[in-house]
């Protein structure tokens, strides 16, 4: 049986301090991307090297590279069939779902990357 949600539920699903802010916008020069919320808009500074840390079974994450100063090469601790992202212009997307501590992060879809994810 599958599940319809509306774009705003996926969101709000991981808002983990629950103030129905369903972004988290995130400046150049931080580098962990957050896994408090559903969609996460980064703006780069620079060459970035991007951590992403395990989620919760059943997460999803929506990171989408907002204003480009710079790529952003986002490396999750623990993923199945990729090891990396890279975000190279402003518009690149990546949605990701946290299946488990064994299976990590694995990629939904992507949007607007000039490259593929480096996959294992």
């Amino acid at each position: 049986m599958s599940r319809i949600f509306r774009i705003a539920e996926m969101y709000h699903q991981h808002d983990a301090d629950v103030t129905m802010d369903l972004t988290e916008t995130i400046a150049g020069a931080v580098l962990a991307i957050p896994v408090s919320h559903g969609y996460v808009a980064k703006t780069t500074g620079g060459v970035e090297v991007l951590t992403l840390a395990d989620g919760k079974p059943g997460q999803i994450l929506v990171i989408n590279h907002v204003v480009d100063g710079g790529n952003g090469t986002l490396t999750p601790t623990t993923t199945t069939g990729f090891t990396t992202i890279n975000f190279a212009d402003a518009g690149d997307q990546a949605v990701l779902l946290y299946v488990n501590d064994i299976i990590g992060w694995i990629i939904l879809s992507v949007f607007g990357l000039t490259e593929q994810p480096t996959v294992v």
